[in-house]
């Protein structure tokens, strides 16, 4: 019976130093299947993401080249109401995917729950541009890691504006204004505006005015050292005193659709408009449209101001079980090669440092004087709570001004109460 035991035990502690050695191999396998993509121990990867798998195959085959051991579990949920709505649930079932977006429209909500781990410190995030850091950070510590941007300007038909004399673009708001009532004068219906959201022209003025001199004029407010009243009182006045008061923006513009402005520049009925990327591929389809892009001019020439946004961000799961693979995905997208991988399948604009970006000739100027330069803004993106409730007051507030019903002074005070209401509710 002794010889037994003693057998019996010696076979145990052979078996638990062979298993020790078979978990360090596997691991150290893992490690350096990491590295050299020849691993031993098969992982997959999953991804919730709101480009959709077709956009994202060239990136995902790129990589799983690279690295054969990794496979994905890839899903997609549409922008932007289903995607949030469909990780707040997987976040609650405990059943989120490895890696997934932060937009500005969770941002809060994952990062103050400690859904995302902290990837401030990782190399790969040298190549993120800084301007792109703060919609996916708090505290100074940056939770996603995004490669693009989106800016958008105003659209200007060139025969239009040949029509009307005008030879030169404006380059400050004074000769923004004296293009505009040129047009008019030529009978040329010179901007359409719908007012049917916060106005683009109110986000690059504020831009222009406000936060070119304080940048974290947003954060003060949301911080009680100042308030709307003190940042876009001015940007109101200017707003009605020069495009109201003059007609050049109309009451009845509220009434538009995208689609409707869109088609009316399409056709040569309006001379301006503001868009984006997104209607580049329709507009250079429409025959004999000739047009250009252009920011907001400022006060002072060489100040325009455009809107945009960085784009949304690739999070890791805090609670992941392939934190190693979720990190060499990131380090992925962020090299030259995944780079170019995710900008052709989603065809976005690569705002990575040290990555020539192909964008539109009319967007070239977008790009480079208000992406690359950090001289956009979109409200949404900057404020940390509230977004919605103080979107839908700026809306209300600014079609109350449009038909005279308020004043610029009574829309922020409509604008301050709103806020305190949400900041007590």
């Amino acid at each position: 019976m002794k010889r037994k035991s003693l057998l019996l035990i010696m076979v145990m502690i052979a078996t638990m130093v062979l298993s020790a050695c078979g978990g360090k191999d596997s691991s150290e396998s893992a490690a350096s299947g990491a590295e050299g993509g020849q691993s031993k121990q098969k992982v997959k990867l999953s991804i919730l993401a709101w480009n959709n798998e077709s956009e994202m195959k060239p990136v995902l085959e790129g990589f799983q080249k690279k690295y054969p051991h990794i496979s994905f579990d890839f899903q997609f949920a549409p922008p932007v109401k289903d995607y949030i709505s469909k990780l707040q649930t997987m976040l609650l079932s405990d059943s989120a995917t490895d890696i997934f977006m932060i937009a500005a429209e969770n941002r809060n909500e994952i990062i103050d729950g400690g859904h995302a781990i902290d990837l401030t410190d990782y190399p790969f995030m040298d190549v993120m541009l800084d301007s792109n850091k703060p919609m996916l950070s708090k505290d100074g510590r940056t939770y996603a890691f995004t490669q693009n941007g989106w800016v958008g300007g105003w659209f200007y038909n060139k025969a239009l504006f040949e029509k009307a004399g005008i030879t030169e673009l404006p380059e400050t708001w004074d000769e923004f204004i004296a293009v505009c009532l040129k047009l008019k004068e030529a009978g040329i219906v010179p901007i359409y505006d719908t007012m049917q959201d916060l106005t683009q022209i109110h986000s690059a003025l504020y831009g222009n005015m406000v936060l070119s001199q304080d940048p974290d004029f947003d954060e003060k407010i949301f911080a009680g050292e100042k308030t709307f009243a003190d940042g876009w009182t001015e940007v109101f006045k200017v707003w009605k005193r020069d495009l109201i008061d003059t007609k050049i923006l109309t009451s009845d513009m509220i009434g538009l659709t995208g689609d409707q402005v869109e088609s009316e520049f399409a056709l040569g009925n309006v001379a301006m408009f503001f868009s984006g990327p997104w209607v580049m591929d329709k507009l250079t389809q429409v025959p004999d449209l000739d047009f250009g892009v252009m920011g907001l001019p400022g006060f002072e020439k060489g100040q325009s101001y455009y809107v945009g946004a960085p784009g949304v961000g690739f999070a890791v799961n805090s609670k992941t079980k392939n934190k190693e693979e979720a990190l060499l995905f990131l380090e992925y997208l962020s090299s030259e090669e995944g780079l170019q991988l995710f900008h052709e399948g989603t065809n976005l604009i690569i705002t990575a440092k040290g990555f020539e970006a192909e964008v539109h000739p009319a967007l070239q100027n977008a790009y480079e004087e208000g992406l690359m330069q950090g001289r956009i803004y979109l409200p949404m993106v900057t404020w940390p709570r509230y977004q919605e409730a103080l979107r839908n007051q700026f809306v209300v507030s600014t079609q109350d001004m449009a038909v005279g019903k308020i004043t610029p002074e009574e829309a922020v005070q409509a604008i301050d109460k709103k806020f305190i209401e949400m900041e007590n509710y």
